[in-house]
């Protein structure tokens, strides 16, 4: 019975996703109505199989909004807007996973492993390129980077080195959490603040060069990597008689420019569209996902492995596991109507104002710190992000929209580094055998503190020029 749910959920959340996107063009009262209906269902069989860290945030954001929504009698088109308030993100995220069959499918993790054999024999270059590809990889398959990545790295040697995989990756992820059309955050955040993600994205990209710069540089210093480097020694063999042995000929650097030719024409293709169609950046994103790998596979003429891939595993194995994801967007939703309807994130701002005055460099500093200890004990940055987002109006911290909207994205990005509850750093863990306390607060914290101050600094400086 479980299984045949799951499947229905799955299939459900699939028919939201593509009404919700015709509705974009059809403009129809009833497939409106449709969606939400489908939404209530999908909703209904994903409260139950939600699981771990998700299970408590979204049952407890749930609960608080619904008491507030019954306590301030909010009539029923409240409820109808608190249902649809993020009904945008689920889409999104039930069709990104379709652009990571591409990148699986299309030929180039056997390309990267190559990469890895012939190119990548040292820690710095193995940081450099497993921290890149991870943002690069990031883009186009948000979450799922990490098993992907992990699959790509154990060509090398290195991988052997916890800190160093695991550092790696999740400070890479990191450089794209901060302006990626794709993820979550980002989609989020410039709903909340109402930017257009074209005009956010230049000192975004930037933030996220600056992150993947303080990374490197710190991973350099760090002294304890390099003797846990020299404690691994006697089980490393050297990586030319691997090179040697395994993947004999795997080296395609066709391949590896193909790939990056993907994801450059998906983000360059997401920009134009946005900007010439008028559609927002998040209805891009679902339409390229659907539209996308299907053509770029169709090129390679591998059309029929995609489609069995679509009906094998992103049925059965992708969509089911998009139960957390779709119980936290529904309840950040819920929980921004019930603090919006309530009133009570009117004195959000009043708080702040007697903590920073109207500072925005401290109102900057106060909600990247805050969100980032909060998310150490625990608080998704959800929370954080969708009370500042929906209460505080940027014009009395003499701030644009643009610049609350870098605010949150590096509050996030640094939240989700350093959080144990954070789904990144939970799959790090699992194929790292560390714990996330340890990847998180140990060898990420003094990372989140130093990129926060940089960034906080280089906006601060933008805004004094007037060019933020």
């Amino acid at each position: 019975m479980s299984i045949m749910l799951c499947r229905i959920r799955s299939m459900l959340t699939f028919v939201l996703a593509i009404s919700y996107l015709m509705n974009v063009f059809i403009a129809s009262a009833v497939l409106h109505n449709f969606s939400i209906f489908i939404m209530i269902i999908v909703i209904m069989l994903s409260l139950p199989a939600v699981t771990g860290s998700s299970r408590i945030i979204g049952y407890a954001s749930l609960a608080l909004s619904i008491f507030l929504l019954l306590i301030y009698q909010a009539p029923l088109n409240i409820w109808k807007q608190a249902i649809e308030e993020n009904i945008y993100l689920v889409v999104m995220f039930t069709l990104v996973p379709l652009l990571g069959i591409p990148i699986e499918h299309g030929g180039y993790s056997q390309a990267l492993q190559g990469t890895f054999q012939r190119y990548v024999n040292t820690n710095n270059r193995f940081y450099l390129f497993v921290s890149f590809i991870s943002a690069f990889m990031g883009v186009l398959v948000s979450l799922a980077v990490v098993p992907l990545v992990y699959q790509i790295t154990k060509a090398s040697a290195k991988s052997k080195n916890t800190r160093l995989l695991a550092t790696a990756i999740s400070r890479g992820f990191t450089t794209c959490t901060i302006w990626a059309p794709t993820t979550a955050a980002i989609a989020l955040i410039v709903q909340l603040t109402g930017v257009k993600w074209t005009g956010f994205f230049p000192v975004a990209l930037l933030c996220g060069i600056i992150c993947g710069f303080v990374g490197y540089i710190l991973y350099r210093l760090e002294d304890k990597s390099r003797l846990e480097d020299k404690r691994l020694a006697d089980k490393r063999t050297d990586m030319v008689a691997i090179s040697e042995k395994a993947f004999p000929d795997e080296f395609k650097g066709v391949k590896v420019a193909e790939l990056c030719g993907f994801g450059i024409v998906l983000l360059i293709s997401i920009t134009a569209i946005s900007i010439l169609a008028d559609l927002m950046t998040i209805i891009v994103v679902s339409l390229a996902a659907l539209i996308f790998p299907v053509i770029w596979m169709g090129l390679l003429k591998r059309l029929s492995i995609y489609l069995q891939v679509v009906k094998e595993h992103y049925f059965k194995v992708s969509l089911p596991k998009l139960k957390n994801e779709l119980v936290l967007f529904v309840a950040a939703g819920f929980l921004a109507t019930g603090i919006s309807y309530s009133h009570l994130g009117d004195y959000i701002p009043l708080l702040l104002n007697y903590i920073v005055g109207n500072s925005a460099f401290l109102f900057s500093v106060l909600v990247i710190f805050a969100s980032t200890i909060l998310s150490m004990l625990g608080v998704h940055p959800i929370i954080t992000v969708i009370i500042i987002g929906n209460t505080v109006n940027p014009s009395f911290y003499n701030i644009s929209s643009n610049y609350l909207a870098l605010i949150l994205a590096i509050s996030w990005a640094m939240s989700v580094t350093v959080s144990p509850t954070a789904a990144t750093l939970i799959a790090i863990s699992g194929i790292t055998g560390e714990s996330t306390i340890t990847i998180g607060s140990r060898w990420n914290l003094v990372y989140v503190i130093t990129a926060s101050a940089v960034m906080v600094l280089v906006i601060t400086l933008l805004k004094a020029f007037g060019l933020l």
